[in-house]
């Protein structure tokens, strides 16, 4: 008899408009391939992520294994009060209503499910409530460590934001902590999230990854006179949008490229940069098309925590990538064979420069890039390490 799995996110896995989004659906997909499992999913949505119907059943996931309830996580004075006074994480509190907690009870106490995992904090500060209502194992699917990231944005605040920031990182921190005592197990999607964990608590964990489906190579035309340079990311994510302007700014607009630097993801409007130099493309549907219509992926990220997604989305398409330090954070790559790393103005602009002087070191970093993702992040090579560490969490072991 197949194992029955809840699976619940903070929001909807489809459309899968982010990398968050992306992470969650590829578990979805793991256990949708897979008869050995039968799987539910429980998913809160928001103003940023709609409820999508038609998203879901594109995805092939039928309607009556879905449940989906909408929550207000818009930021007021009176979320901020009324977590203080309760001792909750504001962080936290947001992504949780009374509504959440009577349905997801319901659920429980109807159903008799083998494995609760849920798909960040956000959503596993229901642990509680599932051990209250179910004897199931329970998961978490860690894509971050969110306390850290938020260490790092009061690093860098300035004015009466620091203390407070300083106080929400303390209570996020008390939180995130308590939900990982609280799980049979933690999937940590890089080797650094997995330390960090270990840690704090002991427990059983396993580096999962982000993997992708292989793909077809798109190399860079030799005879181009100028490469064509983009980012594709959520500027709705402070991290994204901080590292961009400082790489238009301080970078980009120094630049005497011909051509424009191209700019994908939601969150962006059409002028969010001001800048004659950029083309913003606002949200694409196809990520993929995206990336493949142009040359080199450029990732200034300044702050966080986890795995970009879309550097192996863009490796796994054969496509150079400059990163930062903090950008590659997570993933097994080598600088100067299948990523460029600059963490400088001068090192990104030396790099750009060399690139389009010449385009073969391009393919040539593209080509190990892909190499790579084949290797050590392909589905077909992760997915064989899913199923043994959930049986292992089941006592179902051969």
């Amino acid at each position: 008899m197949p194992k029955k799995i809840l699976q619940i996110t903070h929001k909807p896995a489809y459309p899968a408009i982010d990398g968050g989004c992306l992470e969650m659906a590829k578990m979805t997909q793991f256990y949708l391939n897979h008869s050995e499992f039968d799987l539910s999913i429980f998913t809160l949505c928001t103003y940023k992520h709609p409820w999508s119907r038609n998203a879901f059943a594109e995805a092939g996931i039928s309607e009556d294994k879905i449940e989906a309830v909408k929550v207000n996580t818009k930021p007021t004075i009176w979320a901020g009060i009324k977590a203080l006074f309760t001792g909750k994480s504001f962080n936290l509190s947001r992504f949780h209503s009374p509504k959440v907690t009577r349905n997801i009870a319901e659920i429980l106490q109807q159903n008799e499910f083998d494995v609760i995992q849920f798909e960040s904090i956000f959503s596993a500060q229901l642990w509680e409530i599932a051990k209250t209502n179910s004897n199931a194992e329970l998961i978490l699917n860690a894509p971050n460590i969110e306390h850290e990231l938020w260490e790092q944005y009061t690093k860098a605040a300035k004015g009466v934001k620091k203390p407070i920031f300083k106080f929400l990182t303390k209570k996020l921190k008390s939180e995130e902590i308590k939900i990982w005592k609280e799980m049979d197990a933690i999937f940590c999607i890089t080797p650094e999230v997995e330390q960090s964990i270990v840690s704090f608590v002991p427990i059983q964990t396993k580096v999962l990854p982000f993997f992708v489906e292989n793909t077809n190579l798109n190399f860079v035309d030799k005879n181009k006179k100028e490469l064509s340079f983009f980012h594709i990311g959520a500027m709705d994510w402070k991290p994204n949008k901080e590292g961009v302007t400082w790489f238009i700014h301080q970078i980009w607009n120094d630049l005497s490229c011909s051509s424009p630097l191209h700019l994908a993801g939601k969150g962006m409007g059409k002028t969010l940069f001001s800048s004659k130099k950029v083309k913003e493309h606002g949200f694409v549907s196809d990520a993929k098309s995206f990336m493949q219509e142009h040359d080199v992926m450029v990732v200034p990220l300044l702050n966080g925590s986890g795995m970009r997604i879309k550097i192996i989305e863009a490796m796994s398409l054969g496509k150079c990538v400059i990163s930062t330090a903090i950008g590659a954070e997570g993933i097994a790559s080598t600088p100067n064979k299948n990523i460029i790393i600059a963490n400088t103005t001068d090192e990104f602009k030396r790099a750009i420069l060399e690139l389009n002087s010449n385009p073969d070191i391009a393919n040539k970093i593209g080509q190990n890039a892909k190499l790579l993702i084949d290797e050590k992040y392909s589905a077909s090579a992760l997915e064989k390490e899913i199923l043994p560490f959930i049986n292992s969490i089941l006592n179902l072991e051969k």
